[in-house]
């Protein structure tokens, strides 16, 4: 099973391979994903991880058609990025574009936006993830209730720390 691990810094396992735009001891292979094709074939990769990396580039379309061209047909994606609402996007400067709930419905089928690609993921899974605190369960409360509600209402009253995605690519 060939693994990637895009944004890994410090954090990868010995099964994946590391991709990073800095060298690093975890790191296999240095690329910049804001402006490089990676040297992947088309349908060559099985599962991509990204943990707190979409952030940091400029063109989340290009990176999602990049994503897509590698995994094989049904292979997955697992994203996680800083929600809108967690201050520590706004913190650091290398963060160039904030995520919502609703983001990656842009690349899902059968999902009524404007479609800015032809590529097509389905939703495996996608939520927010709140602390343990006080504010955070409350958050996770009213999420649960209605994420749309959540959003439009709450999200800087009770402000979560990330979203996750597990899209599978169809092709």
């Amino acid at each position: 099973m060939k693994i990637l691990n895009l944004g890994c810094g410090p954090h990868k396992r010995d099964d994946e391979i590391g991709v990073d735009i800095l060298p690093g001891k975890k790191v296999d292979l240095v690329a910049d994903l804001d402006s490089n094709r990676l040297p992947f074939l088309s349908n060559s990769i099985d599962l991509i991880r990204s943990n707190h990396c979409f952030e940091h580039l400029s063109n989340t379309v290009q990176i999602m058609e990049e994503v897509h061209r590698i995994l094989k047909p049904n292979a997955i994606a697992e994203i996680t990025v800083p929600h809108v609402s967690n201050i520590g996007f706004f913190r650091d400067p290398t963060h160039k574009r904030p995520f919502t709930y609703d983001t990656f419905d842009y690349f899902v089928r059968d999902i009524d936006t404007v479609k800015y690609t032809n590529i097509e993921f389905d939703y495996l899974k996608k939520t927010l993830i709140f602390s343990s605190g006080l504010r955070g369960k409350i958050g996770k409360l009213i999420f649960n209730i209605s994420p749309r509600q959540y959003e439009k209402y709450y999200t800087w009253r009770y402000p979560c720390y990330e979203l996750f995605v597990k899209l599978k690519a169809i092709k």
